[in-house]
């Protein structure tokens, strides 16, 4: 079986030991001694990013921009173990979709493993492999994706309007395993509550 990175949700208490992440006035600039700005301009291109990117400091970026270049610098450092905190904040739909598939991608393609540190469960469906649940910095269970309605693991996450699609779908026997793709599950359970009015 062809090895693949593992992508795996952190959610907690947790602190992890974050290369690269040290605050500097200009994030690329130790790349740009040692890797053609061409290749940086990829990579920038790659998360929506451009080149004025590399002269903005780090005062004047948002979260998102901050987010996206620390993840650049994993990349073009081939780091294998890339860590992102709470990266989906500040992603539009659109982008959040991207990103998703991007990061599925690169854990295939070049066996990067993935700890996004999130309590945003919509963000993991259909992206994460596993769930590690942190207390005081302690590691006290994991999930496996196939775990996605187990009721224990929504305590850790902020609830929201997802919380009550899942239970509706898993009332009605529409387990996210059984579906290629969430929109499948999505419209099963729409079908499902049409029927309900009648």
């Amino acid at each position: 079986m062809e090895k693949t990175g593992l992508i795996r949700a952190v959610i907690g208490d947790v602190k992890l030991n974050v290369i690269n992440h040290n605050k500097k006035a200009y994030i690329l600039e130790d790349l740009s001694k040692r890797i053609s700005k061409k290749k940086i301009i990829e990579a920038l291109s790659m998360v929506n990013l451009n080149e004025d990117y590399l002269l903005k400091k780090t005062n004047d970026l948002s979260d998102s921009e901050y987010n996206k270049l620390l993840f650049v610098k994993d990349l073009l450092n081939k780091n294998k173990n890339i860590t992102l905190e709470f990266f989906e904040r500040g992603l539009c739909s659109k982008e959040r979709t991207y990103f998703k598939r991007l990061l599925k991608k690169l854990a295939k393609e070049y066996t990067i493993n993935f700890n996004i540190i999130t309590n945003d469960l919509t963000f993991c469906i259909g992206l994460v492999d596993e769930f590690a649940i942190y207390e005081d910095n302690n590691l006290v269970k994991t999930f496996d994706k196939s775990e996605i309605y187990d009721e224990e693991l929504y305590d850790y996450f902020d609830r929201n309007q997802l919380f009550y699609f899942v239970t509706k779908s898993r009332n009605y026997g529409h387990l996210y395993k059984d579906y290629y793709d969430i929109k499948d599950v999505l419209k099963a359970v729409y079908r499902e509550l049409e029927w309900d009015i009648f």
